[in-house]
């Protein structure tokens, strides 16, 4: 499962140990963590205490698909150690040490045999030296796995088998010594300085010595001239000086040498394949009075060997018991420095599991003597200290780690799981065991069984097995084919077993349907064919045999349709060709059978190359069905169809005869299909929770990896949620938003005259049909309530589909705009209407896993945990009762037993996690993040302490520590997604009205939310039940408080001395996620972790990310704009159009509102300095990672803009909330421009592949330009930045009414509801910088609209034109909340509206009625006779609006602000009055004669008023208002009631 989603893992381990068979062994530098890794691919990281010798299995990385060869060092960095690993298919890893996560993946043509981690001068970080199957030594950064630089040979080039790395004395470079496989000494001498990227450096010296296949170089640490040599026949001293042997020992019988080290100047150890390490004394010569310190610098050494000479062996290092390894250790010896000495230590691992650790002591002259001495010899033996394996941690756990099957009774050593199959549909988990038989138990009940208390355990029917007799033997793979494809039978369960059957089950019955036996093998795998072959073999299965045979099965027929037994090797892969009727069989010696599948004939044999090519277009062909591209899996690429014609004539192959005459067909039509099929994947249900079964071997017993997909559980829950309310109940509680957005969308299109007679006749039927629908309902009700057939349900149910389809077909070809969300609610209206009477007579309909998923076999038996409701809200209370933080707050916690339906943990769970490439890492159940002595008291009462036993007393202990505090303090990134999921989902609940995990409250919320759709009226038990809502909905958000703020500190209170706290990098990836709610959470996150830090702690963090901010040296690209270019509609509009000049058309700033910087030209050429990565997730760039060097480049600039994203989000938001503050660096500087310029760029650069138009980091930059607009203000282009957020919007009305809180949305959607926000922001944040900016961009629209024939613009494909729908509900929130700028600008607020609003509105309704909200204000006056408006500015002057013209004119009326204005009831009049001077006059429009001529607007009267306290001039609210009572006496009415008449 890959990483996009927000997956929490969870691992079962059973009670058996996974097998580790170690292939090589890492001690870190620290000597506190142990690293092993297997031939099976997987790695293991061990915890070791040197004090205690104590070593605990920590967690399982499981990633690599092959054998671990060579394990390094990675260095340090951000407080953990890193880890990096190679398999012999070339993938290398880096890990973090502290959680296991995988940071950085490289799959390459290379394969290391060796990695040596080495610190250069004068470089920061460790530099990673690798050699392998390669002629060359390459350095790697262990951090980004990028080659920095190679060491090749010019001489006698060859694979480099070892290679030693020193820093001579007195120098300042360093010195590397490789050997070759063909025996040659190479040195190199290395300095960063001399580094040049992409030239290799070439060797300084070359030499050739005795020593073939070289295993171990390694130089002596305390003389740098004595080199030891190990190869598998000898192991030989040489010096360095000029490489001359000075002594050579050769293997015992039966071992072979592996490798050694020095001990000290004069001790070597060398080990064997045998297990065993021997440690000798070298030669050396005394001189009188001084014993020689060193051997090389003796000149006796450098004599003829004679044979006293020879290198004493005295001490032999071998475990306790006598052992026979089927594959050889691995070694590792360190020296940890101490202030007495050197501790002197060497490890092993085994083929057997086993890590052992010696500690070698020193032994003086006086003991080699009296070893020497002694007859007959005996060497010294060294046992080992430490002996642990992962089976003697899990035999030492008691009880041991919980299995999925512990629950089964009477089984003392119960047969192995070895095969595991989960069923999403039915919720169910099969295991097939080694006994042969099947095992079926509910999944979520026997999870709940195994690690939560609660009254589940009471049950006697709770989690009961289902057992499946069949099979004589092993159960090797299980299949349910439903979940493959839905044309199988749902009930049909298929098992293939050790003893050559397949056997296929009824899952609801539990009869054996049907056994096959076809094969002279056990059955190893079963396959699905895929849903393009013939309806013949859509109905059969594919199993592949240890016989080395592929049979299709027919479920349908119950008999063979083809065996494939032919080949002479193992099968390695099964490949499909539908359209040609061919099966691709591929085995281990490389070969590819191509068989038919109609007619059971072997086509072919291919090999080499062209097999290769034709399992790669198998490949291609599957990814891209009838693409018609001329790929490889199309049928252009292919060969001519009369080849195929005459080889399906040849053998018989009626398929492939019709499919050649079909494609001939076409080719001479010329006919091609070009149709793609989209699908919408935010829309695609998929299961909460998937079970997956684990197993380090073939021989293991199947461990269970459960993965809680996190969006697909709050989309399940708001699924079930929304599925209970109608429109208006969604409407109501604020989840959709079609009214108001409808409301606006009517006001900005033309309106008919005769159209609100035809809807109010139209609406009128609709209420008509639904009145005697409910009529007719009742009377069935009287006579027959509980005999309502699912037919007749379904007809009714149907008629009512149908009159809404109706309805909406009508509605569209009188093209009546805005009302279709109405009669989609009115019609709703019936059908909810008569689901409830149904409901109420005791039917209820078919589910989804029997009505959608019908296989023909009329079976309608659902057992009754396969509810999908039900089985939801077991997966939610599961999730939350494991990530809640027991025991940090007492009243919370019975809060969450008691009220909100969370149980506690039984045992302390083993978490995983998911990183890079799906890699994953999952903590073992033998360690736990807090030694025994360091945990606090039990809370336990004393008398239950004395009856359980102590082993459950010390586990009731471990798990309250572990859930309350040992779960935060693992690592920041599993902190990071257990706190996102928790928060998550608890928002959800919360938002679902207040919704519990508790079942049988649960059922009867849903039950008053259906009753109360059908009656509206409220009662008592109304308000019990809101009064209940309230509690829950307090427990919810106390409940996030404590884990999204509080979390902190109560962990230290109770008494952890390190908190992880999350990771800010993962939670701006998440600023933007796809759900949300998961959106949500990683905000709130975000924002408490920023604030937790304090000014120190930010300032660090921008230190940290600032480097990666782009820097702009060139302006943004802006293009040409041309007016007239004839788009498409643009619902639905994928992206945002490009606009283009044509020539001969003059060309427009494209400040200017026709287009925005998304619609910029494509064709321009200015280079721009910064192409961050759009998606924000690790995984979307794993395809990038191809076997090759060349593509790291790629993968290294993919890596670099995924940087580049993450800062812009991180510095966005520190700007956004914390930038204000001038100590955070964000003042008016170099900062806070490069990040408002970054955000911009994203906001206004065109779509195209590296940026397309709807991705998070777009969204994440619109939204945090609207979030710190205050900010970024200085530094930004207003006009573009406004008009380029309209242009998301302009399809709000068609978007917004159907986006449903909570769920995750299409892309286009989202940024548009993201954009809608960030508007709504800016003008809450700046009124008169939005309102003059759309205002002056209003003006230029109204110019270019006068000139647009001359011009030959397309005035209605202009932002300000497409957007004025999102423009009238912007300014409708500015008129509600921000009065007092509104009225400062109210001259250019009415230009707004009255660009928004079609002006046929205004032919026959008052502006009260179209636009109440800005009648509100004295200032503004509306006249339907003349059809004028008038309105007051704050200079003093009066814009008359001549609305028949399109026109309006400035009249200077007063020296201050124009307080209110009127017009007279027949228009002839109009009176205005300006606090300031304490003037009212009226005016009087006349025009020439016959109406010919200007019009012209004069003042007739004049009077004063009465003064206006200072009180109330400061008062928006108390302004006097001008009121006529007649064509020729208007009032003056004050706040106080004081009125004041004047006549005109």
């Amino acid at each position: 499962m890959g990483s996009l989603n927000l997956v929490v893992p969870l691992v079962m381990w059973g009670r058996e140990a996974p097998t580790h068979d170690i292939s090589c062994v890492l001690f870190t530098h620290d000597c506190h963590t142990v690293v092993t890794g297997s031939r099976d691919g997987q790695m293991c990281v061990w915890d070791f205490d040197p004090p205690t010798l104590k070593l605990t299995p920590r967690c399982l990385l499981v990633g690599h698909t092959a054998s671990v060869v060579c394990l390094a060092q990675g260095g340090n960095a951000r407080g953990t150690s890193f880890v990096v690993s190679s398999s012999e298919n070339g993938e290398m890893c880096t890990w973090d040490l502290r959680d296991g996560r995988c940071v950085e993946v490289l799959r390459s043509a290379n394969v290391h045999s060796s990695m040596t981690t080495y610190q250069m001068l004068n470089v920061k970080d460790v530099r990673l030296f690798c050699v392998g199957n390669y002629p060359e030594i390459l350095v790697y950064d262990p951090h980004t796995l990028d080659v920095l630089f190679s060491l090749a040979a010019r001489i006698q080039p060859d694979w480099i088998s070892a290679l030693h790395i020193l820093r001579p004395p007195r120098r300042n470079d360093e010195v590397v010594l490789g050997v070759t496989t063909g025996g040659w000494v190479k040195v190199w001498t290395v300095s960063e300085r001399e580094v040049r990227p992409r030239e290799p450096i070439y060797e300084h010296e070359s030499k050739m010595i005795h020593s073939l296949n070289a295993l171990c170089l390694v130089c002596c640490t305390y003389n740098q001239r004595t080199v030891l040599i190990v190869s598998q026949d000898d192991w030989q001293i040489y010096d360095a000086g000029d490489f001359s042997q000075l002594c050579r020992v050769g293997a015992t019988a039966g071992d072979r040498w592996m490798g050694g080290d020095f001990l000290s100047a004069d001790r070597v150890i060398v080990w064997t394949d045998m297990g065993r390490a021997y440690i000798y004394k070298l030669p050396t010569k005394l001189l009188r009075g001084k014993a020689v310190s060193c051997i090389v610098e003796s000149r006796a050494f450098h004599n003829k060997q004679v044979e006293g000479d020879n290198p004493l062996m005295y001490g032999v290092v071998q475990p306790q018991n006598e052992e026979h390894l089927v594959n050889a250790p691995s070694w590792q010896f360190m020296m940890i420095p101490l202030e007495s000495g050197a501790e002197k230590l060497l490890l092993r691992g085994d083929c057997e599991g086993q890590v052992m650790l010696w500690r070698l002591a020193d032994v003086s002259e006086q003991q080699l003597q009296q070893i020497s001495q002694a007859h007959p010899f005996q060497p010294l033996i060294f046992s080992p200290t430490l002996n642990h394996s992962m089976m003697k941690a899990w035999v030492a756990m008691i009880p041991p780690p919980i299995g999925v099957l512990d629950q089964l009774e009477g089984e003392k050593n119960p047969p192995r799981i070895t095969a595991s199959l989960f069923l999403p549909l039915q919720g169910r988990l099969a295991c097939g065991r080694e006994d042969g038989s099947i095992i079926l138990v509910p999944a979520t009940e026997t999870i709940m069984l195994h690690l939560l208390h609660g009254k589940h355990h009471q049950y006697h029917n709770w989690a009961q097995p289902m057992v499946l007799r069949g099979h004589q033997g092993r159960v090797n793979c299980l299949l349910y084919p439903h979940g493959e494809s839905p044309r199988y039978d749902m009930a049909h369960l298929v098992s293939g077993g050790i003893d050559f059957s397949i056997i296929v089950w009824d899952m609801y019955t539990g009869n054996l349907i049907h056994r096959f036996v076809v094969q002279a093998g056990q059955i190893l795998q079963l396959l699905v064919p895929p849903p393009t072959c013939t309806p013949r073999i859509q109905n059969c299965i594919c199993s592949v045999s240890e016989d080395h045979s592929v049979a299709l099965l027919s479920i349908k027929e119950r008999k063979l349709v083809l065996l494939a037994s032919k080949h002479l090797y193992p099968v390695l892969n099964v490949k499909w060709r539908p359209e040609h009727d061919f099966l691709m069989v591929a085995t281990h010696d490389g070969s590819v059978y191509v068989w038919q599948m109609e007619t059971g004939h072997l086509d072919r044999v291919l090999q080499g190359v062209t097999a290769e090519e034709v399992l790669g277009a198998c490949d291609e062909h599957s990814t891209a069905p009838g693409s018609g591209s001329g790929g490889a899996g199309s049928d252009t690429g292919l060969a001519n169809p009369a080849v195929h014609l005459f080889r399906g004539l040849r053998h018989r192959n009626l398929a492939a005869i019709r499919h050649a005459a079909q494609r001939g067909i076409q080719q001479v039509l010329g006919e091609q299909n070009n149709y793609q099929d989209i699908h919408d994947s935010s829309k695609m249900r998929t299961c909460p929770l998937m079970i997956q079964g684990l197993r380090t071997n073939k021989q293991d017993a199947n461990s269970h990896v459960l993965f809680f997909d996190i969006e697909a559980l709050i989309v399940q829950l708001l699924s079930d949620e929304y599925t209970l309310m109608s429109p208006g109940t969604l409407e109501a509680n604020e989840l959709i938003m079609s009214s108001q957005y409808q409301r606006m969308n009517v006001l900005t299109h033309p309106a008919s005259p005769e159209a609100a007679k035809k809807i109010a006749e139209f609406f009128g039927k609709v209420k008509d049909k639904a009145g005697e629908m409910e009529k007719k309902m009742k009377e069935k009700d009287k006579h027959d309530e509980a005999q309502l057939s699912p037919s007749k349900f379904h007809n009714i149910l149907g008629r009512a589909k149908d009159k809404a389809t109706n309805m909406e077909k009508k509605i569209r070809e009188r093209d009546q705009q805005g009302l279709l969300s109405r009669v989609k609610e009115s019609a709703e209206s019936v059908q909810n209407l008569i689901q409830n009477k149904v409901e109420q007579s005791g039917f209820r309909p078919t589910t989804l896993s029997s009505a959608k998923d019908g296989s023909g076999s009329g079976r309608v038996q659902i057992p009754r945990h396969l509810d999908v409701t039900a089985q939801t809200l077991q997966i939610g209370q599961m999730l939350m009762s494991l990530l809640h933080s027991w025991g940090l707050d007492g009243s919370l916690d019975q809060t969450c037993e008691n009220i909100l339906g969370l149980l506690k943990p039984r045992v302390p769970v083993s978490y995983g996690l998911i990183s890079k490439s799906g890699y994953m890492s999952l903590f073992m159940p033998t360690w736990h993040p807090v030694r025994e002595a360091e945990m606090p008291q039990i809370n336990l009462p004393p008398d239950l302490a004395a009856e359980l036993p102590p082993e459950m007393v010390k586990l009731e202990h471990r798990t309250q520590v572990f859930t309350g505090r040992g779960h935060w303090e693992v690592s920041p990134a599993l902190t990071t997604h257990h706190l996102l999921a928790l928060v998550s989902v608890a928002n959800t609940l919360q938002d679902m009205n207040a919704a519990t995990l508790i079942p049988e409250q649960e059922r009867r919320r849903k039950n008053h939310i259906q009753s109360s759709r059908a009656n509206q009226s409220v009662t008592n038990h109304e308000d019990e039940f809101s009064r209940q809502q309230s509690v829950i909905k307090q427990g919810w958000s106390t409940l996030t408080a404590l884990h999204t703020v509080l979390l902190p500190d109560c962990v230290v209170a109770a008494g952890a001395p390190t908190y992880q706290p999350p990771m800010v990098e993962i939670l701006a990836r998440r600023w933007q996620d796809r759900c949300q709610e998961v959106r949500e959470a990683a905000q709130a996150l975000l924002k408490t972790e920023l604030s937790r830090m304090g000014p120190e702690g930010r300032q660090k963090l921008i230190e940290i990310w600032s480097p990666h901010l782009p820097t702009h040296t060139e302006p943004l690209p802006t293009g040409p704009t041309n007016y007239n270019n004839q788009e498409t509609p643009h619902p639905p509009r994928p992206e945002h159009p490009a606009t283009k000049t044509t020539s001969g058309t003059p060309s427009v700033n494209a400040t200017v509102n026709g287009t925005s910087g998304n619609s910029s030209s494509g064709g321009t050429t200015s280079e721009r300095t910064m192409e961050p990565h759009p998606h924000l997730d690790e995984d979307h760039y794993d395809e990038e990672m191809d076997a090759g060097e060349t593509c790291r480049e790629v993968v290294a600039q993919s890596e670099g803009r995924r940087k580049q994203a993450t800062a812009i989000i991180l510095l966005g938001v520190i700007g956004a909330y914390h930038g204000q503050d001038s100590a955070e660096g964000f003042g008016l500087g170099n900062l806070a421009m490069q990040t408002s310029k970054a955000l911009a760029y994203l906001v206004l650069a065109p779509a195209g592949p590296k940026l397309p138009a709807h991705t998070p980091l777009r969204r994440a930059a619109i939204d945090l330009i609207g979030r710190g607009f205050p900010v970024w203000e200085p530094y930004l282009d207003v006009a573009k930045v406004l008009l380029a957020l309209l242009d998301f919007c302009a399809d709000t009305d068609r978007l917004a009414p159907s986006m449903k809180y909570g769920l995750p949305l299409i892309p286009e959607a989202d940024s548009c509801r993201t954009a809608s926000n960030a508007l709504t922001l800016i003008a809450e944040a700046r009124p008169p910088a939005f309102i003059t900016t759309m205002a002056r961009e209003v003006a230029r629209f109204n110019a270019l609209q006068q000139n647009a024939q001359s011009l030959q613009l397309n005035i209605h494909n202009t932002v300000l034109h497409r957007a004025k729908t999102e423009i009238l509900r912007v300014m409708e929130y500015l008129i509600v909340h921000k009065r007092c700028h509104i009225m400062d600008l109210m001259v250019e607020v009415m230009d707004i509206v009255l660009h928004c609003v079609d002006p046929g509105h205004l032919k026959s309704r008052g502006l009260n009625e179209v636009f109440p909200s800005i009648c509100g204000f004295p200032q503004v006056s509306h006249c339907p006779h003349t059809r004028r408006i008038a309105t007051g500015a704050k200079n003093g002057s009066i814009a008359m609006y001549e609305l028949r013209a399109y026109k309006c004119q400035m009249i200077p009326a007063h020296a201050t602000a124009v307080t209110a204005l009127s017009f007279s009831p027949d228009g002839k009049y109009l009176a205005s009055c300006s606090m300031g001077e304490n003037k009212l006059s009226f005016w009087q429009t006349s025009s020439g004669m016959f109406g010919l001529g200007a019009s012209q607007t004069k003042c007739t009267k004049t009077y004063s008023t009465v003064p206006v306290p200072d009180i109330v001039r400061m008062n928006p609210h108390r302004l006097p208002k001008l009121v006529w009572i007649s064509n020729k006496t208007v009032v003056h009415m004050m706040a106080d009631g004081t009125e004041h008449r004047f006549n005109a």
